[in-house]
């Protein structure tokens, strides 16, 4: 593989792919992303990220070394898997959320990491985490933050579901109690006991106040019938 380094990145992408064509648009943006995201968790990693740049998803795997296909993944400490060509582009903040925030902590919570990784993503298939929440709730698909906290509540629901609440709560947690409340949080182990520490409230009643505010906002219907369409895909 072909080799780009950069300030915080090195990056690993085959000859004559659509990596290597876009390899400087490809790495500014991923600068731009990492300084983001050290800025709002307040740390920069003493490693660069190597990020391998594949053709496919089983590419992928073979560059992992487990030969399971997979469209992108993070490697920790410091290796990101992705398929970039002409129709997928699996880069952005999501892997790189993973990476850097793991140097703080690496709570054993899905719902907390995948949550903070859709933080700084925004977007679920192209569309704002705080939509898709809202259009959770108005169809009776919502699913209780504090029934996520477990591992099994988590992955045992649809990560369409899962992954953009969790974005949009993370997003709430952070723009009504503070990024110092969130952080004290992330650095525990135990999410079922730090949010009542850290927030003097339990997740049901965390997720009660959320539920009351994403209601405050209505999804347009022509929004709605996009997110039916990509959910029937």
């Amino acid at each position: 593989m072909k080799m780009f380094e950069t300030e915080h990145y090195i990056f690993h992408y085959g000859a004559d792919t659509k990596a290597e064509q876009d390899i400087e648009k490809i790495s500014a943006y991923q600068e731009s992303c990492f300084r983001y995201i050290c800025s709002v968790l307040g740390v920069t990693p003493t490693f660069k990220i190597e990020y391998y740049l594949c053709d496919s998803p089983e590419e992928v795997g073979h560059q992992y070394g487990d030969d399971d296909p997979c469209n992108g993944f993070a490697a920790p400490p410091n290796k990101i898997y992705a398929v970039y060509n002409e129709q997928v582009q699996c880069i952005g903040f999501h892997e790189d959320a993973h990476l850097i925030s793991f140097t703080i902590n690496r709570p054993p919570c899905p719902a907390i990491t995948e949550g903070l990784a859709m933080y700084f993503d925004r977007k679920w298939w192209g569309i704002q985490n705080m939509d898709w929440t809202g259009y959770y709730l108005k169809t009776g698909r919502y699913i209780g933050i504090d029934k996520m906290l477990s591992r099994e509540g988590f992955f045992s629901e649809d990560c369409s579901i899962t992954y953009p609440i969790m974005g949009a709560f993370t997003d709430w947690l952070i723009s009504t109690y503070g990024i110092e409340r969130y952080m004290q949080m992330y650095k525990q182990q135990n999410m079922a006991e730090a949010i009542p520490l850290v927030y003097q409230k339990t997740p049901e009643e965390l997720n009660k106040e959320f539920v009351a505010y994403v209601q405050l906002f209505s999804i347009d219907e022509i929004l709605e019938q996009r997110m039916e369409n990509l959910l029937n895909a």
